[in-house]
């Protein structure tokens, strides 16, 4: 049974299961969107402020963004998401190593609903990155549409 927009409480957590970031991903997706050195080649890496191969933010945000969706949104939690509007707050705390496993932590922060159409309301998202040691990496705040529970009738 889907989760509508009356069923999410604020304060409600979520936790995604663990990803573990490989050498050959960060290299890849720095590669195709982030060619920065320190993301392509570990001599280079060296020589940069993180002292190794770290991960863009780019590749932790998208990965944080399909943890939330195959593991919260169409997973377990099973939300009826109709959509984003938008995020706000993106902070990259941490750089994130290969090797490193990352889950992604949830919590609803806020819910408005919508005034102009009743078929949904908005649903705002604390989503916290967290590394292997419980540190967090990356967080950011999401801005979603959600269904109403009488849309679904």
């Amino acid at each position: 049974m889907p989760r509508y927009y009356e069923d999410l409480e604020i304060g409600e957590t979520y936790e995604t299961g663990g990803y573990t970031v490989t050498k050959e991903e960060i290299i890849e997706f720095a590669e195709q969107f982030d060619p920065q050195p320190f993301h392509l080649d570990e001599e280079a890496a060296r020589d940069s402020m993180f002292g190794e191969l770290v991960a863009s933010g780019l590749h932790t945000l998208c990965l944080s963004v399909r943890l939330f969706v195959t593991e919260i949104v169409n997973g377990e939690v099973d939300i009826a998401n109709m959509g984003g509007l938008g995020m706000d707050d993106l902070r990259w705390h941490e750089p994130v190593r290969p090797g490193e496993t990352l889950r992604v932590r949830v919590e609803v922060v806020g819910k408005t609903p919508s005034t102009s159409r009743s078929d949904r309301g908005y649903v705002d998202f604390r989503r916290s990155v967290v590394n292997d040691v419980d540190e967090e990496v990356m967080s950011i705040l999401s801005h979603n549409i959600v269904r109403r529970i009488d849309a679904a009738d």
